[in-house]
């Protein structure tokens, strides 16, 4: 039996290593020991990132909400928010910890800037679920502005269009900012 829990620790720790090389994540690297060996708490969150797949329809709407505060179209936008909140109601775990509290707030926004502030926190956490998977597991591309007006760097994501639009700044600054490989 020990033999095998050193082995999958062994498995883990060399996943774990190129896993973190592999993406540019906000989650700290999964860090060994000086042992080489990963603690209870770092192993559950290796665990948890390698299955967080959020689903299709909250990666869909989220991308379509972003489509529309980009083409500054607020009516829109607030078509895809039920959509938006329900996707967010499939999710589980960190994922659902994370977001919740940031869609409860994103039908605060009474014009296209307010949306547009609501709507920044939610879609940073959302790209950064995204980006943590390797990129070939990704769901959707993930773009960052350098200038966002909430948190200075702002990210989203974008699932059918491949032409950089940003949401933050709309007509303003369309085509502000970068794709994350």
């Amino acid at each position: 039996m020990k033999k095998i829990i050193c082995i999958l620790i062994c498995l883990v720790t060399i996943q774990s290593f190129v896993f973190s090389q592999e993406t540019d994540n906000v989650f700290n690297k999964i860090d060994v020991d000086k042992n080489g060996v990963l603690s209870k708490s770092e192993f559950a969150a290796y665990i948890e990132l390698e299955s967080i797949l959020l689903p299709e329809a909250l990666v869909k709407s989220i991308s379509d909400a972003a489509d529309a505060l980009a083409k500054d179209d607020f009516v829109s936008y607030q078509k895809h928010l039920p959509v938006v909140i329900a996707s967010v109601k499939q999710t589980t775990g960190a994922v659902r910890a994370a977001l919740t509290p940031l869609a409860e707030r994103l039908s605060t926004g009474k014009d296209i800037k307010s949306a547009r502030r609501t709507f920044e926190p939610f879609s940073n956490t959302v790209a950064n679920f995204v980006i943590a998977l390797p990129a070939k597991s990704r769901q959707a591309k993930v773009f960052q502005c350098p200038m966002s007006p909430i948190l200075s760097v702002g990210r989203w994501i974008q699932k059918d269009n491949p032409e950089l639009l940003n949401p933050f700044f709309g007509a303003e600054m369309l085509h502000c900012g970068k794709e994350l490989k």
